[in-house]
């Protein structure tokens, strides 16, 4: 127990200092956007950067699933690796990203497609951000922490800059796509010339492609279905509400998203040490469970102090204009408790392989978090994402460990032969 505490205690200040910076500056960035713009135009931009980034899972066949396990296991083949790989994903990236500004700049004319525009433009980053899989795979993580610091410094001081020279929304959001290419681009500086330069051998190049294309298409659907979960809410309420109404709640969700992400980090963070390490699928699920009742036990202790402090953080980070997305924000930390415990309970899934299960669960959130709108008053439809996930995580779960249950107890009551 005092072991685990220790690992529970390092690896919570591992996540403070890796998330803090970023934490920070996405606060700060989302404070001055939205007291110099206000509330509709901070709506209008979350709408727009979700959009892109829905769209652009199109051109996540080539994502990090599919390539680092090669880069790991094969390390005499990651300048093949690398270079095909960079060649794919500009291909992809491109094409979808040429096809988003087209039809934007063909329907759209106000500033919110100006802002779609540049929020579109955060897509072509993919392609350079295969440099920060390279320094995963040569355990130099700190070349992407310090690129991701530098990146969220430059953000605020973009939008610094612009409220100092009090220029418009459409300038000021140029900070995302500008903070994207600062993150995805320093990392890739060290290995361009794997990109760049051709292998002085391409035997095993086709045999590579098919390999990545393969792996690709086959984890591309649960890459899809986790970037629509993320974004479906914006867009969805973004249809059926104002635009004013949709910077109120992403206010709200923005900050449940930051403490949602110390979840997942911290159940990863622990599994290898905890859960990785079982022998046998049961033995897996049990620790997983552990596992999550720890996660659990921090989250409850997040939503209390949001109960006294949430008002008062959050008047200051946004400001009066945004104070009815108060209660949305401690309804959303009080859900964080049951994301919590789906981020420890999922390390098991991982464990076991059972990636169709973790597709299934994002299949049912996605249609809790589609429906919701529409069964909910009108009056509570901001609180409707974050009650459609939490529940359709808990029937999820239910509805597996249910299950596993029935087999159990049918394979004790089974005569003996």
């Amino acid at each position: 127990m005092k072991s685990f505490r220790t690992l529970l205690l390092s690896s919570l200040s591992g996540v403070v200092c890796e998330k803090a910076i970023g934490a920070l500056a996405a606060v700060a960035s989302n404070h001055l956007f939205a007291t110099l713009y206000g509330a509709h135009f901070f709506g209008e931009l979350q709408f727009a950067l979700s959009l892109a980034y829905v769209v652009s899972s199109a051109a996540l066949i080539f994502s990090a699933q599919a390539v680092s396990p090669i880069f790991g296991r094969h390390p005499r083949l990651r300048h093949l690796v690398f270079y095909r790989t960079f060649r794919l994903r500009l291909g992809s990236t491109l094409g979808v990203t040429l096809l988003f500004l087209i039809i934007v700049a063909l329907l759209t004319q106000s500033s919110s497609g100006a802002l779609m525009l540049i929020a579109g433009l955060v897509m072509l980053c993919e392609p350079v951000a295969l440099g920060s899989l390279m320094a995963y795979a040569e355990t130099k993580p700190w070349v992407i922490t310090r690129a991701k610091a530098y990146a969220s410094g430059i953000r605020v001081l973009w939008l610094l800059g612009a409220a100092h020279a009090s220029v418009g929304a459409v300038v000021a959001a140029f900070a995302w796509p500008l903070e994207a290419y600062v993150a995805a681009a320093a990392p890739f500086s060290r290995y361009r010339t794997l990109a760049f330069n051709r292998p002085r051998s391409l035997h095993g190049s086709e045999t590579v492609t098919r390999t990545l294309i393969a792996r690709g298409l086959r984890i591309w659907p649960a890459i899809a279905a986790s970037v629509l979960v993320l974004r479906m809410d914006r867009l969805l309420l973004g249809a059926l509400m104002s635009k004013t109404d949709l910077g109120i709640y992403s206010a709200a969700a923005s900050l449940v998203e930051q403490w949602n992400s110390v979840g997942t980090t911290l159940a990863l963070a622990l599994a290898p040490a905890m859960v990785f390490v079982a022998r046998g699928e049961e033995q897996s699920r049990n620790k997983a469970i552990r596992l999550s009742v720890y996660l659990a036990a921090i989250a409850a202790v997040a939503m209390v102090g949001s109960l006294f402090l949430g008002r008062p953080v959050f008047l200051l980070i946004y400001g009066h204009a945004f104070e009815a997305g108060i209660p949305v924000m401690i309804f959303g930390t009080a859900c964080s408790i049951v994301t919590f415990v789906d981020a420890g309970l999922t390390t098991w899934l991982i464990a076991a392989r059972r990636y169709r299960l973790m597709t299934v669960k994002l299949i049912v959130t996605i249609v809790a978090i589609g429906s919701s709108p529409f069964v909910l008053p009108t009056a509570l439809m901001m609180y409707a994402p974050a009650a459609a996930t939490a529940l359709s995580i808990v029937v999820f779960w239910a509805a597996v460990f249910g299950q596993g249950q029935r087999i159990k107890v049918h394979h004790e009551t089974l005569p003996v032969q």
